[in-house]
């Protein structure tokens, strides 16, 4: 649950299978729905004109292929979002810009913390 008690719909976009189990485990040991696991950019895309997550964890490379047009959709349809990656933070701000970044390996309380603040920034915006 997030810091109001709601059940939040989390997509998982990742290419590695152990990795995104890792991150699903954590989802729904805090109470929370998980949307995928997906792999790729396309399924990703192709799960969001179905589904509406309230949040998304993406990974910033996806078989080799760059998330950031995915990243640029999630912000045009207002759903928050942070990169799980084992890129340096400095790498990825001038293709994602400023964004919650998740290092890999996944720390639970981290990933939990940045979506509990978004949640909370929403929340305080009135949405």
């Amino acid at each position: 649950m997030d810091g109001n008690g709601k059940k939040l719909r989390v997509m998982i976009v990742e290419d590695e299978f152990i990795i995104a189990d890792e991150i699903a485990m954590i989802i729904e040991g805090a109470g929370h729905d998980v949307i995928g696991p997906v792999a790729s950019v396309e399924d990703a895309s192709a799960r969001l004109a179905t589904e509406r997550p309230d949040f998304a964890i993406i990974d910033a490379n996806l078989r080799g292929q760059s998330s950031a047009p995915l990243a640029r959709s999630l912000a045009g349809m207002e759903i928050p979002f942070c990169v799980c990656t084992g890129y340096r933070l400095d790498d990825l701000k001038p293709t994602f810009g400023d964004v919650a970044v998740i290092q890999k390996p996944v720390r639970d309380k981290a990933l939990l913390a940045v979506i509990e603040k978004a949640m909370a920034e929403i929340a305080a915006r009135g949405g």
